[in-house]
């Protein structure tokens, strides 16, 4: 009994614990600040003639057409993780858990949505294979992030963070240094414990396919901002250059801070509104509008679609349910 009293007991050292409900409403409301701030900053005093935008539709199209390659690729990685079903299954719980995604922050509604889909018999799989898709897609976007730091021209920034990746990377794959047996108990590393229990094999054809849904994602962002003329005064080169950067720290951005709701709305126009030239007021707004409209390609038609699909196969079961034997 004595044993089981002391258990509980906080060591002197011991830092005091912070509410949950602080926890969330600072690493929600933080970031939404901070994007109201960068919004407001850059929004205001546009003038009139800058919120006229002249869209190349043939560009915007292309994107469009690459969002079934996004969510295709999204697909094939969570076939491979949960190889148990049709690919087509794994691509309508994939686009159900979308729609969940916007309902919820830090991912956890992607979570619900995506493993609720799945056969009871099938969740815990699921919770580790879902971990393991959100590691290998977040490698991807802080290494992106490093890179794009080092062509801009900050080296210290850049050389934290291609460390942090390196790190990463390593826990991935299994490496076990002293400091994990302290972080493996920790929200903090949650889902790199549950990606150790995915075979390696899994994980490395997991991480190959995350770093092509990566690529697909900064070439439809690029062809949003050609679509609605960012930067056109500029060499293509160097126009092309500083995109790919731009784009890439945009994702790491949205993707080192915990988002508020709606699928990064606001924070993500604010994140490319920091790191993405604007020479003059039109290349502002042409950042809204692609960002806008990249949200409404690759986050909302798709959840509409998972919705509608889940419902009517929902549907069917509970009517062959009640058909008699």
């Amino acid at each position: 009994m004595g044993k089981s009293l002391t258990k509980n007991v906080r060591p002197a050292w011991a830092m005091p614990s912070i509410p949950r409900g602080i926890r969330l409403g600072v690493g929600m409301g933080v970031p939404l600040l901070a994007a109201c701030w960068v919004l407001a900053d850059r929004l205001s005093g546009l003038p009139d003639g800058a919120w006229q935008w002249e869209v190349r539709h043939e560009l915007l199209l292309a994107v469009v057409l690459l969002a079934p390659v996004n969510w295709g690729v999204e697909a094939f990685k969570w076939a491979e993780l949960m190889p148990y079903s049709p690919l087509i299954k794994r691509f309508r719980e994939v686009l159900y858990g979308t729609a969940w995604s916007l309902i919820g922050p830090f991912r956890m509604g992607a979570v619900v949505g995506r493993v609720g889909a799945v056969r009871k018999v099938h969740r815990n799989h699921a919770l580790r294979a879902f971990a393991t898709g959100s590691a290998a897609q977040w490698w991807c976007t802080i290494t992106g992030a490093g890179i794009a730091l080092a062509r801009m021209g900050f080296a210290l920034p850049a050389l934290a963070v291609i460390g942090l990746s390196t790190v990463t990377l390593g826990l991935y794959f299994g490496w076990s240094p002293r400091f994990w047996a302290f972080l493996r108990n920790t929200p903090i590393s949650g889902d790199w414990g549950h990606t150790r229990r995915i075979p390696a094999i899994s994980r490395r054809r997991t991480l190959i396919l995350s770093v092509a849904r990566y690529t697909v994602m900064l070439t439809q962002f690029m062809l949003a901002l050609q679509a609605f003329h960012h930067m056109t005064a500029q060499p293509w080169l160097d126009q092309l250059i500083q995109q790919t950067a731009g784009s890439a720290m945009t994702w790491g951005l949205t993707s080192l801070a915990p988002v508020p709701l709606l699928g990064d709305l606001g924070l993500r126009e604010a994140s490319a509104l920091l790191v993405l030239p604007t020479t003059n007021p039109q290349d502002v707004t042409a950042i809204v509008g692609a960002t806008l409209s990249l949200w409404i390609i690759n986050l909302i038609l798709p959840a509409l679609v998972g919705l509608g699909w889940q419902w009517n196969v929902t549907r069917i079961r509970a009517r062959r349910a009640n058909l008699p034997l």
